[in-house]
């Protein structure tokens, strides 16, 4: 039995070795950050932001905003003044402006999202080419997902390198 159990353990030394070996270098990787990151998708992202529509809800959700602190500031200072029916007014106002608010940080956030998987698909293809030539120039036997990497040395981090090659690609 113990001739077998050798064997058995040696068998699996050898089938591991390469795997071993394979992952000598270990290194974890970002792919959104290193498409999010590249000069091409800070520009889409610039050209957003200039959007006369997006520029509008923006300026929308800061006058909202400043409308609800001012509302706010206002209950603070003369709330305890008020009666009853004047502070249901009131909270009724704040609530209307707090949903208008939450409408628009919705829209917002719908359109930055909806730019930024435009530029994820678009850079995708260039990104996947590039990581496969950052993984054969560095000799790298295994990525992880930084977002399954309990923990990381930031050494170890190969999404900046991805995202110079994809700006380089152009």
């Amino acid at each position: 039995m113990s001739k077998l159990n050798s064997i058995l353990i040696l068998t699996v030394a050898l089938l591991a070795a390469p795997l071993a070996m394979a992952a000598d270098k270990v290194v974890v990787f970002d792919l959104q950050s290193a498409i999010l990151n590249t000069d091409v998708a800070k520009k889409r992202m610039q050209d957003m932001q200039a959007n006369s529509e997006f520029a509008s809800m923006q300026a929308k959700f800061e006058s909202l905003r400043a409308e609800l602190q001012k509302m706010a500031k206002e209950a603070e200072k003369n709330g305890v003044t008020w009666n009853q029916e004047q502070a249901a007014e009131h909270r009724k106002k704040m609530e209307y402006a707090r949903a208008d608010l939450e409408l628009v940080v919705k829209k917002l956030q719908a359109e930055r999202n909806a730019t930024a998987q435009r530029v994820m698909e678009e850079l995708n293809p260039k990104a996947q080419v590039a990581l496969k030539d950052v993984i054969s120039a560095e000799g790298i036997g295994l990525v992880l997902s930084t977002q399954t990497a309990y923990y990381a040395e930031p050494s170890l981090d190969i999404t900046a390198k991805v995202t110079e090659k994809l700006n380089k690609a152009k």
